[in-house]
């Protein structure tokens, strides 16, 4: 660890700024973009978060509310254009759709999922890669700050949104590894536990039960895969899909559930869950839906994933054919998940990998 940490020392030692990139918005992302960020800035570094999406899930409104976050970050889209040096985490997917088009060369990349040897190779040469199967990103960089000898502040924030980025992305360590439990506990030390009890316990709006009650009333199941759809949802609404997937997998005699909806109808999302450990759940949702779709899995081989399917539009959309496009995404999500797909249907799919695929993007929480 202290050969490591010495070489991102002297990465961020020869830079006059930090961009710092997260593609999703989500407890580990942010845990991790501000503990990069809390030591850069003692290494004299100036740094600003850009994230892709928007602060959707009731918790990340809440953190952002309460540590006052857009202070802090920014949208991607603010990102000035001729930025392409950044440090990435909690990803390590440098061309990510979620980054709309956007060229990033990631100097600095810490990530906890699986990524191939190359990335791995090509972006360790010119700067500092650190990708390990560990439950949460924000582990690695916790171990790195106290390695460097950094105190974190008591009550601090970055303690805070560090121990709940832990807490959140390991299930409440039940996903958790050694090295995440060590870290919990070390940032817990500092953190402000009214702070972290409150955003344990976030507010849930009446539309997420709403939601709730319709996913399961529409519920189809088969040999353990369960598969549900909420209809035509916001997209400051669309974040509970994960929620709704989270809680429907905890049924002992489900191994895959799949939740869908139709966002500001445009996009199909899609969040999806697997405990089997038999199965390749990668190899499952592209056979399905192809490069729109991805999956990370922890530390302790729990599978979380999705896609995003754009809908066509123009001439087909229309409040006259809303209740037709539910019927007929249903029955196709059914099929897609239910049952064993065709070689002529898997080839369909790859076939269509060639389209649109810069607005979509794949859903991983």
């Amino acid at each position: 660890m202290i050969e490591r940490t010495e070489q991102l020392k002297k990465t961020i030692e020869g830079l006059t700024a930090l961009p710092i990139v997260i593609t999703q918005v989500d407890p580990d992302a942010i845990g991790s973009a501000m503990l990069l960020r809390y030591i850069a800035m003692n290494l004299g570094k100036e740094v600003t978060i850009y994230y892709c999406g928007h602060f959707g899930h009731p918790q990340n409104r809440t953190m952002f509310t309460v540590f006052d976050l857009g202070s802090i970050m920014f949208p991607i889209k603010e990102m000035p254009k001729e930025v392409k040096s950044c440090a990435l985490v909690d990803s390590s997917q440098v061309s990510d759709s979620r980054l709309m088009g956007r060229v990033i060369a990631p100097i600095i990349i810490i990530d906890h999922h699986d990524t191939d040897s190359k990335t791995r190779v090509e972006y360790d040469e010119n700067g500092f890669t650190l990708i390990d199967r560990v439950g949460a990103a924000t582990t690695l960089l916790t171990e790195i700050l106290f390695a460097m000898n950094f105190i974190l502040p008591r009550n601090s924030k970055e303690a805070t949104l560090g121990a709940l980025a832990v807490f959140t992305d390991t299930k409440m360590l039940i996903n958790a590894t050694e090295r995440d439990v060590i870290a919990y506990s070390r940032l817990l030390e500092f953190a402000d536990k009214e702070l972290f009890r409150q955003l344990q316990s976030y507010p849930l709006p009446q539309r997420f039960f709403e939601h709730f009650r319709e996913a399961v009333n529409n519920w189809k199941m088969k040999e353990g895969r369960l598969v549900t759809g909420i209809g035509f949802v916001s997209s400051k609404d669309a974040d509970q899909l994960a929620i709704i997937a989270d809680s429907l997998i905890r049924m002992p005699e489900i191994q895959m559930a799949i939740t869908w909806g139709i966002v500001d109808n445009a996009v199909v999302r899609i969040s999806a869950r697997c405990t089997d450990p038999s199965m390749s759940f990668h190899d499952f949702l592209a056979e399905r839906f192809g490069k729109n779709s991805g999956v990370k899995t922890s530390a302790v081989g729990v599978a979380e994933g999705g896609a995003f399917i754009k809908l066509p539009s123009g001439f087909w959309a229309g409040d006259e054919l809303k209740g037709e496009l539910i019927s007929l995404v249903k029955r196709k999500m059914d099929h897609l998940i239910l049952e064993e797909l065709s070689v002529s249907e898997q080839a369909n799919v790859r076939d269509h990998d060639g389209g649109d695929t810069e607005k979509s993007a794949f859903d991983m929480t």
